[in-house]
């Protein structure tokens, strides 16, 4: 029979589309999706909400205005990314996190470009000026959360990294150029245990990070931010790094204890590398 004869069913066209957008940029919220899609808000909220309820995408547990896609999504190709499959884990346990420390937190993985926050629970503390975290980069070498996962990833990631550094035009990564700078970091914060930024990706605003790690691979990070005249990474590590060490302990756990699907992206994203 002639394919001509069948007329193209645009809603699965335009269903499709959202899902190679978030696949691209990563979690959005609606109004960014219906620009980059050139569909119409109502369009975009009923086609996630038929992709959410056939479990190809999902609106983060902590940040519900913005939508990344599931492990649904492997059934289809490999578009999956596995930094989406450690924010479907790492939601509930910032949550948790978020509990005992007060202090608003955030979970990042590095993107290619810089470390890219995935969930936070900046929305829900009291204690945060900010209320949209998901979705910001931040540099990996002045952040905590870049540091954590930078310093404590093998050689041959931070070699990786660095390249991809040297060769950025963004300002923040210049310092990826002093090797001994480099060197130094890696070693401070290695012999410390964690990483911390003061002042350096915000005014008054001090963080600290530890790694999250997958079989012996770092795969994200997750930090603690604070206002510098409240607290010194020193004392901010002497009453929470207990907190956010068994928040990354759950987080390695839950990887661990989940489908091979997980070790099968993070293989093919360290050959792409």
């Amino acid at each position: 029979m002639d394919r001509d004869v069948y007329k193209p069913v645009r809603a699965l066209s335009r269903g499709l589309s959202l899902l190679q957008i978030l696949n691209r940029e990563g979690p959005l919220p609606v109004q960014e999706l219906s620009r980059l899609s050139g569909l119409n808000r109502t369009t975009v909220y009923r086609l996630l909400e038929t992709l959410e309820r056939d479990g190809f995408v999902q609106s983060g547990a902590l940040s519900s205005s913005l939508w990344h896609l599931t492990m649904g999504v492997k059934s289809l190709s490999e578009g999956y990314d596995h930094r989406d499959w450690v924010t479907q884990l790492g939601a509930p346990v910032l949550g948790q996190l978020l509990k005992k420390v007060v202090w608003p937190t955030d979970l990042a993985a590095f993107d290619g470009k810089g470390m890219l926050i995935r969930e936070t629970t900046h929305k829900f503390s009291p204690l945060s000026n900010h209320r949209s975290m998901v979705g910001v980069r931040w540099p990996v070498l002045s952040s905590s959360l870049g540091r954590a996962f930078f310093c404590f990833s093998n050689e041959k990631t931070r070699a990786s990294i660095l390249r991809i550094l040297r060769a950025s035009d963004d300002p923040g990564d210049r310092v990826a150029n002093d090797q001994t700078h480099v060197d130094n970091l890696v070693r401070i914060t290695r012999e410390r245990g964690y990483a911390q930024s003061i002042d350096e990706t915000a005014a008054g605003i001090s963080s600290i990070a530890r790694p999250v790690f997958y079989r012996g691979q770092v795969v994200a990070s997750i930090n603690m931010v604070f206002f510098s005249s409240a607290l010194s990474p020193q004392v901010a590590a002497k009453k929470h790094l207990t907190d956010i060490n068994e928040a990354v302990a759950a987080l390695e756990e839950s990887l661990l204890n989940s489908s091979d699907i997980f070790t099968q992206q993070l293989e093919d994203k360290t050959k792409e590398s």
